[in-house]
């Protein structure tokens, strides 16, 4: 910005007849910054209207340092929270203005799987182990466990104006749900089977000699690898042992790694068509639900699974790339 001796020397020789052109000459400007400046008004600030801060300087360094605190050992932070720990002499209103003033947002957290530096390493291990050996996995049985409530999922969002009201019930006494257990079986078709009580050992162990493996032995004999997470169920003593002596051959599977499983992605193409209608009343329509929508993807999104199944290898290759953290957070 020019000074404003420059600029009351542009008024002055305006006032002495010089036209603006003149002016620009002898101040070496262009015309247009000659006219802009003698028009120039210094403008004033407004000022800020809205209450004051009660916060002295000394609040704030302590608010500050209390969140630091707060974040590091990974504490819900609230205003409430702050002004007690902080013994700050104000409203729980004025804390939080003073916090959207310094940037801070309430808003909830996104819940991530953590890996440690052994899962990362042991994750990076398996899949070069299967990368290198050129795992079949044209002959994987992917399987998985999966909860379907009947009020729905917690994320159930619609669009709908500012005056209507999106209310949900919420089962407090008579809520409830189904435990599924699902397998996908390399033809690319979804089988699942509804878990009644409580899931243990023995009606796991059942569940495979009754069902589990009659199904997939007569469709790919004893050609076949079976996948199966690191739940407690899975890992117990009995289900090993009828495993062996029955020669399935199972996948060594890395724990906390559900990103690497493509019965994730399954579920969620299930999930999308269970919970498009209305809430349920009982646990009779959401088992009716829940066998439709596997019926319609065994007849209609064949293909997506078989994309599934084609894109292992690429999605193997992410967790490498990232070190053996998670692919898709």
């Amino acid at each position: 910005m020019r000074s404003q001796i420059e600029i009351n020397f542009i008024k002055k020789l305006k006032d002495e007849g010089k036209s603006f052109s003149q002016i620009a000459q002898i101040m070496q400007l262009t015309r247009n910054s000659v006219i802009h400046l003698y028009y120039y008004k210094k403008q004033t600030l407004k000022q800020k209207v809205g209450p004051k801060f009660k916060l002295t300087k000394f609040d704030k360094l302590r608010i500050k340092r209390q969140i630091a605190q707060y974040r590091n050992s990974h504490e819900k932070i609230n205003s409430t929270k702050l002004k007690k720990s902080c013994y700050l002499q104000v409203s729980t209103r004025t804390v939080r203005r003073h916090l959207t003033h310094e940037g801070y947002e309430y808003r909830r957290a996104k819940f991530q799987i953590l890996l440690s530096k052994k899962h990362k390493e042991k994750r990076v291990e398996m899949v070069t182990n299967w990368i290198t050996s050129s795992h079949p996995w044209d002959r994987t049985v992917f399987t998985d466990e999966k909860r379907f409530s009947l009020d729905g999922p917690d994320n159930w969002m619609t669009y709908a104006q500012h005056c209507d009201h999106v209310i949900r019930c919420k089962r407090q006494c008579q809520g409830g749900g189904v435990m599924v257990w699902m397998m996908i079986l390399p033809n690319y078709l979804v089988s699942f089977r509804i878990i009644e009580g409580k899931f243990r050992s023995q009606e796991y162990l059942k569940l495979l000699k009754e069902q589990i493996l009659p199904i997939i032995m007569l469709n790919f004999g004893k050609n076949f690898f079976f996948q199966q997470d690191n739940a407690p169920v899975h890992n117990s003593k009995m289900v090993q042992n009828f495993l062996k002596e029955s020669h399935v051959s199972t996948m060594q599977w890395p724990a906390k790694s559900p990103d690497m499983n493509i019965a994730e992605d399954v579920w969620k193409m299930i999930s999308d068509i269970v919970y498009d209608g209305p809430q349920f009343k009982n646990k009779e329509e959401l088992v009716i639900a829940i066998t439709n929508a596997v019926c319609h993807i065994n007849s209609h999104d064949r293909r997506k699974i078989e994309s599934l199944y084609s894109g292992i290898t690429s999605r193997l290759c992410k967790v490498l790339k990232s070190s053996g953290n998670l692919c898709n957070k």
